[in-house]
């Protein structure tokens, strides 16, 4: 146990009822068929279950995840120290995984080292094209990277340190490297989170703010990830082939193909279950879109002409207060995938789930709605954020939906239903 130092779909034909009608009450018979269906069938978890909770955010393909386990509780005798504020206390609070791009206190990219990849890189090419061997030496490229990616070392443990300085979080290399420290923001909040948790949100198109909550403490750090050094192209030589590396998981070229156009907000639950939700990239308020949230009369969807439908992914069914999210709502025994909407409502804002989840932003289609639920909506001081999404995790089987743009905010907390 962790514990103290001490131990894009197709748009929608408009009209009357004619043959439309029929199709979209067909549509409605077969949702209503599918969700009766995968009630009795459970999603596989997508990850292994190794007892933590993992949130993850992804920028620009560039990812940071934080993963905790879920019993450290605020009233545990062992953390008194630290949560009193007592200088010189330390807890071991979870581990971190990130790109090599980001900056984090402390933590930052080693350019000295990537020039050094690089160089070598450049060398042993040059070496190949002379000797003419690039065939056996892209084999002999491809066993060295499996074998480094064995040996990799775990993770970073994260302690949480309060010093004479104030709150730190410190990074220790489980290798043996050097210890990295992050000062940390703090302040206490009015009501006491009773365990541990930790979020990751983005501000701006590669920088965001990492979260954490214990108690009736609230600490966090900014991040950014830096531009990197780039390889140059290998040079084309005529009459000579240029050594390919085949891909041949279906899964990795979905999700790289995903990423190129889509930011992803994350988490795994201790059982390895998953729940994702992506949204599309440099949707900023200086975007033609933006002034639809102002604009908003009650009952307007707000639209997008630039952006997809933000999309939920779960392996496990979601109940938002009195309102269940299944899974299985595509085809039984699979994950739930919604888009989400937003509304405006005569007493606030609503989120919209709806079966349509690769909708375009101008193909709202209330046909395939599935629930509206009430949201809380606050403005905040971060002004000129792009839209954005983050999944908070306030338990090991609860969370909270935020959705970002500009100062506005609208979040909405839930359970795992299943």
């Amino acid at each position: 146990m962790l514990g103290a130092s001490d131990g894009g779909g197709a748009a929608h034909p408009r009209g009357g009822i004619g043959s439309v009608g029929r199709v979209l009450i067909a549509a409605g018979a077969v949702w209503c068929l599918t969700a009766t269906v995968a009630g009795a069938q459970t999603p596989e978890p997508s990850n292994e279950a190794d007892g933590l909770v993992h949130a993850s955010l992804t920028l620009e393909t560039q990812g940071i995840a934080v993963a905790f386990p879920p019993e450290l509780r605020a009233e545990h005798h062992a953390y008194q120290w630290l949560l009193s504020g007592t200088v010189g206390s330390r807890v071991r609070v979870g581990t971190l995984d990130v790109h090599r791009a980001l900056r984090l206190g402390a933590l930052q990219p080693d350019i000295e080292a990537i020039e050094a990849e690089i160089a070598a890189i450049v060398a042993a090419r040059q070496a190949e094209a002379e000797a003419g061997e690039a065939a056996e030496s892209d084999e002999d490229a491809e066993e060295a990277d499996e074998s480094d990616e064995e040996m990799a070392p775990a993770d970073p443990d994260l302690w949480l340190v309060r010093d004479a300085s104030g709150w730190q979080l410190e990074i220790h290399p489980t290798d043996g490297g050097d210890v990295r420290s992050v000062p940390l923001s703090h302040r206490e909040t009015a009501t006491a989170a009773p365990t541990f948790s930790a979020s990751l949100h983005a501000t701006g198109a590669e920088t965001g703010r990492l979260a954490l909550r214990w108690g009736r403490h609230d600490w966090s750090a900014d991040f950014r990830f830096e531009e990197l050094p780039e390889t140059p192209r290998q040079a084309r030589v005529s009459g000579r082939g240029t050594a390919r590396e085949a891909v041949d998981s279906n899964e990795a070229i979905a999700r790289g193909n995903l990423l190129s156009e889509r930011n992803e907000t994350a988490l795994v639950l201790p059982n390895g279950a998953g729940i994702t939700l992506v949204y599309w990239k440099s949707i900023d308020v200086e975007d033609e879109d933006y002034p639809n949230v102002a604009a908003a009369r009650d009952g307007d969807i707000i639209e997008m002409i630039r952006a997809p439908v933000l999309r939920l992914k779960s392996d496990v069914s979601l109940r938002f207060g009195k309102t269940d999210i299944p899974t299985g709502n595509l085809a039984p025994g699979f994950a739930g995938f919604y888009g989400i909407w937003l509304r405006k409502a005569d007493d606030g804002w609503r989120f919209v789930f709806n079966h349509e989840a690769d909708s375009w932003g101008t193909q709202y289609d209330s046909a395939f709605d599935v629930a509206e639920i009430a949201v809380d909506y606050t403005r905040t001081a971060g002004s000129f954020r792009p839209l954005g999404a983050t999944l908070v995790p306030t338990g090991p089987d609860g969370g909270r939906v935020v959705v970002h743009w500009g100062p506005h905010e609208w979040s909405a907390d839930f359970v795992v239903s299943e």
